[in-house]
C-alpha cells in the first residue's frame, strides 16, 4: 500500500456530557483503557496497521498536555519516519457543540491539499475497535463511490443520542439516517469510520466553510451520507461506544471476559502503544486476586477481585477492589473496600475508607483527590 495515498483525520472535539469528570483534564481520547493502553491507540493502531501514515489530529483546546505526552514522536505508531507525517489541531469547542469556525476548516484543508492523498479516512475517538481498514479501502475503491462508512450492528441500549442509525439497502447503500429507533433487537449505528475520496471532500469543505455556521467535519460526514450514494461496510468485531461513564466502564469490564479480551486485542491486528520498561508487578504473600488485570509496577499486598489495575498503584492489607477500574498512581490505604467504581490517576484513598457504587452507576473518583470519607451511591 502506497504511503502517500491515504490521509486520515482523527476526530475528537465534541465531548460528553456524561462522562462525569473523567474528561475534565484531559481528551476523551487519551483516556487510559485496560490499564496499559489509551482509546486514541486504538485508531492510531488501525490506520498504522493498514498502511496509513499522515495523520491530522482534531482535538478540544482545553487540556491537550496528555496528548503531546503520549504520542510524543509517533515512532509506535510509524509516525517518525521522513515519508510520514502527522499534525494536532486545537480548537476551542464547547461539549456538544456541532458548529466550527474558519480556522478550524482552513487548518483541516491546508493539511487535505497539502498531502496530495487519493483517499482520507475519517475516524472518531469515541468509538472503540480493532479494524482492518484495509478491506475498508479495498472495498471503498472496487465500488467506486465517493464515501464509505463503517457500521456496526448494536442494541438499542449500546447507542447515544450523539451516534447515527443508519438505513441500508440490499446493495449495501446507505439510504437514511434514522432519527429515531426501528424497534428492532438491533441498529444499523454508524461507527464514525468513513473512507472518502480526497478532492470529493476537499470539495464539499469549501461549499460548508461558506456557510454561516459551519459544521464540524463529523457532523457534515454523518449529512453527507444518506444523500451520497455511499457504501455501507459492516464491522462484526468487538465495538464499544464510548459515550458516558457507564460505557466506559463496561468497556473495560469487558476486556475481563476473554473472549471480548482476545476479539479486540489478539486479533489479526496488533495494537501499539506507548511502551515503559518497568518491573513487574508485586504480589505478596497475602494478596487475594480473582480474573483481574495489572500493568507493571504495582505493589498488591490487599484483595483484588474483577478489576483493571494500571501502572505503579499501591494496594495496602487487607483492603478490597472489587468491579472496578483503578488509573495509575493510585494509592488504596489500609482496610478500604472499592467496588464499583472508577478511580483516576493519583488517587489516594485513607485507610477504612469505603467506596461503593452499582455496576450501573460506578462511582468516579476525581484525579488526584484525598478521599478521607465515604462515597456511596
Amino acid at each position: 500500500m502506497k504511503i502517500d495515498k491515504y490521509s486520515a483525520i482523527l476526530g475528537s472535539t465534541i465531548g460528553f456530557h456524561e462522562m462525569e469528570g473523567l474528561t475534565d483534564e484531559r481528551p476523551l481520547a487519551s483516556l487510559p483503557f485496560d490499564g496499559k493502553y489509551r482509546l486514541i491507540d486504538f485508531q492510531l493502531s488501525n490506520l498504522a496497521n493498514a498502511g496509513v501514515r499522515s495523520v491530522y489530529g482534531i482535538f478540544r483546546g482545553q487540556n491537550i498536555r496528555s496528548i503531546f505526552d503520549h504520542i510524543r514522536s509517533g515512532r509506535e505508531w510509524g509516525l517518525n519516519t521522513l515519508l510520514s507525517h502527522y499534525f494536532l489541531g486545537f480548537y476551542n469547542a464547547g461539549i456538544g457543540e456541532e458548529t466550527a469556525d474558519k480556522d478550524y476548516y482552513e487548518q483541516i484543508l491546508t493539511y487535505l491539499k497539502r498531502s496530495g492523498s487519493d483517499q482520507t479516512i475519517y475516524m472518531s475517538c469515541d468509538i472503540l475497535c480493532n479494524i482492518d481498514l484495509s478491506q475498508v479501502i479495498h472495498l471503498h475503491n472496487v465500488s467506486n463511490r465517493n464515501m464509505t462508512v463503517v457500521y456496526k450492528k448494536l442494541p438499542k441500549e449500546a447507542i447515544s443520542s450523539a451516534n447515527d442509525i443508519l438505513e441500508v439497502d440490499e446493495s449495501d447503500t446507505v439510504t437514511g439516517n434514522c432519527g429515531a429507533f426501528s424497534g428492532k433487537d438491533t441498529e444499523k449505528m454508524s461507527a464514525g469510520i468513513y473512507v472518502v475520496n480526497t478532492p470529493w471532500l476537499i470539495e464539499k469543505m469549501e461549499q460548508e466553510v461558506q456557510a454561516e455556521k459551519p459544521r464540524k467535519l463529523r457532523f457534515l460526514l454523518r449529512d453527507l451520507t444518506p444523500t451520497s450514494n455511499t457504501l455501507a461496510f459492516e464491522y462484526t468485531g468487538y465495538l464499544a461506544n464510548i459515550s458516558s461513564v457507564k460505557a466506559y466502564y463496561d468497556a473495560n469490564m469487558d476486556m475481563l471476559d476473554s473472549h471480548k479480551f482476545y476479539s479486540l486485542l489478539y486479533s489479526n491486528q496488533k495494537v501499539y502503544t506507548k511502551v515503559k520498561n518497568e518491573e513487574s508487578t508485586y504480589f505478596d504473600n497475602a494478596s487475594t486476586v480473582k480474573n483481574s488485570q495489572f500493568a507493571s509496577g504495582s505493589i498488591i499486598k490487599g484483595n483484588v477481585d474483577h478489576s483493571i489495575i494500571s501502572r505503579n498503584c499501591r494496594i495496602a492489607e487487607n483492603s478490597s477492589v472489587i468491579n472496578s477500574v483503578i488509573f495509575p498512581k493510585a494509592i488504596i490505604g489500609e482496610g478500604a473496600v472499592v467496588e464499583n467504581a472508577i478511580v483516576d490517576k493519583g488517587v489516594t484513598i485513607a485507610p477504612g475508607v469505603t467506596i461503593r457504587g452499582t455496576k450501573e452507576n460506578p462511582v468516579v473518583v476525581a484525579k488526584a483527590s484525598e478521599v478521607v470519607e465515604d462515597i456511596i451511591k
